[in-house]
């Protein structure tokens, strides 16, 4: 099978997209438009080298210089992957994946893909896991996006997006200082300290169309869903940013780091968390994406 997207189809993804905006009249394509529909393409093109010349291949060629995955530590792909030897067969490992859903900063430098993966074995196509990719990305100097983040899940089956609704998107149109906001997330994740956060604290966090992924399960869509089911999951979480970066415009973040989590039972819980803050309208951040990979997570779609 070739695992290639015709250009057709970014189209019809973008439009998708566009069309769950408020109120769009025709008009030629805006800046917004040009910049996620370039974003698809990367995508789309990072899928389609990983189909045909192998998931190592295609992962070095495609992430920043210090790009991070998930291994379940954060580890710097290019510098991890390239010291080690490569498979002797590129294409044993066959790894189908494609963008459902994504967003871009207003400044156009920062964005997010996410969607569904299926990983098998060459010698075993009858054994596929199913799973959802997150991936940050980031244009380098000379303009080209680069992964920048890639954290993967491991669900049940094919994860319908179209059931989890509009992509959530950053709202703010302000004026902002990158070094000021950067300040201001890391707040927002360390304000709990030893402590931690309750679930009540957690919940004033989350933007209304806030997504949970966690491994195991299809991921959760709405502040209504989100909330209780974290609720229902943790008595306190702590979380430690190891870096955290944001959009030139101020308007969208990504942090990762280490968290700790208690549960009702007073069990303790550990490993990485991956989060995207987006700015509401009224310039409040909120916690898009929490993603959660216990520090024995073996869900990540791409092994070296």
């Amino acid at each position: 099978m070739r695992f290639a997207y015709p250009r057709a189809l970014r189209v019809l993804f973008v439009a998708l997209v566009v069309a769950q905006w408020p109120l769009v009249q025709a008009h030629e394509p805006d800046a917004e438009e040009i910049a996620l529909g370039s974003l698809v393409d990367a995508e789309l093109a990072f899928a389609n080298m990983g189909w045909q010349r192998g998931v190592r291949a295609a992962f070095l060629a495609h992430f920043a210089p210090d790009g991070v995955v998930f291994e379940p530590a954060p580890t710097r792909l290019r510098e991890e992957w390239s010291a080690r030897p490569g498979p002797a067969d590129p294409l044993a490992l066959r790894l189908e994946w494609k963008p459902a859903q994504a967003g871009v900063s207003r400044s156009h430098d920062l964005g997010y893909t996410t969607g569904p993966f299926t990983a098998w074995d060459a010698a075993h196509p009858e054994r596929k896991r199913q799973g959802v990719f997150f991936s940050v990305w980031q244009r380098n100097a000379a303009g080209r996006w680069e992964v920048v983040l890639d954290a993967g899940i491991g669900t049940p089956g094919i994860v319908d997006f179209a059931e989890l609704g509009a992509a959530p998107r950053p709202r703010f149109r302000g004026r902002a200082r990158n070094s000021v906001e950067r300040a201001r997330v890391l707040a927002l994740e360390t304000a709990a300290g030893a402590t931690g956060l309750t679930p009540t604290r957690y919940a004033r966090l989350l933007a209304d169309d806030a997504r949970l992924h966690r491994d195991g399960v299809a991921p959760l869509a709405s502040r209504p869903r989100v909330a209780p089911e974290v609720a229902a999951q943790m008595a306190r979480v702590v979380w430690t940013p190891l870096d955290a970066r944001v959009s030139a415009a101020g308007d969208l973040a990504y942090t990762y780091g280490r968290y700790r989590q208690t549960d009702r039972a007073q069990s303790l819980h550990d490993g990485y968390y991956v989060h995207l803050w987006l700015r509401d309208a009224s310039g409040r951040w909120r916690l898009a994406y929490d993603i959660a990979l216990p520090a024995t997570h073996t869900a990540s779609p791409a092994p070296s």
